[in-house]
């Protein structure tokens, strides 16, 4: 039991260290000063969910994205679809993560290319459902906003894939927080 504690009270302070650099790097994102469509597009969020998804588990992960997407709303470097968009790919990816871990440990970095399916298919249909680009829910509207989503979780998760590589070769894997 007392060697569970340090790792859960790791995890606690690289899930506060990882919502405050999630917010600086917010606010050197060129895309956080103008809106597109109702949204501000933030690869750095995607990259921050992979990091966290695949090193610390879906839990943390899920609140690391919740504390950038509310500090990112409050200082309006980020608009509501923060919320949707980024919890719901720091969820897939720590599923996959979790999955290919009991399966496949030496791939589970590779979870990082989930992050898409979870910010493009289930965060932008959730953006069109709340905020409907046309007015009204269209085709139209879900297809602009997956493809919003597609392009800014996509270059995310690349550069998160190849840091975690970066991070395995250093000593640093899922394995030394679970």
């Amino acid at each position: 039991m007392s060697e569970k504690r340090p790792i859960s009270t790791i995890k606690v302070v690289l899930t506060a260290i990882f919502i405050a650099v999630g917010v600086v790097l917010s606010s050197l994102n060129p895309f956080a000063f103008f809106t597109i469509f109702g949204t501000k597009i933030n690869p750095f969020a995607h990259l921050i969910n992979v990091i966290t998804a695949v090193l610390l588990g879906i839990t943390f992960s899920s609140l690391t994205a919740l504390g950038i997407a509310i500090i990112r709303f409050a200082a309006n470097l980020g608009t509501i679809h923060a919320f949707h968009g980024g919890i719901s790919g720091a969820v897939v990816v720590g599923i996959v993560a979790h999955i290919l871990w009991k399966k496949k440990p030496k791939y589970v970095e590779y979870a990082a290319f989930a992050e898409p399916i979870g910010t493009v298919f289930i965060g932008g249909t959730i953006g069109e459902l709340l905020v409907p680009i046309y007015g009204t829910i269209s085709l139209g509207g879900l297809l602009l906003y997956w493809w919003l989503f597609f392009w800014s979780s996509l270059v995310g998760c690349v550069i998160g894939f190849l840091i975690l590589k970066i991070l395995k070769r250093t000593g640093y894997s899922r394995e030394t927080f679970f």
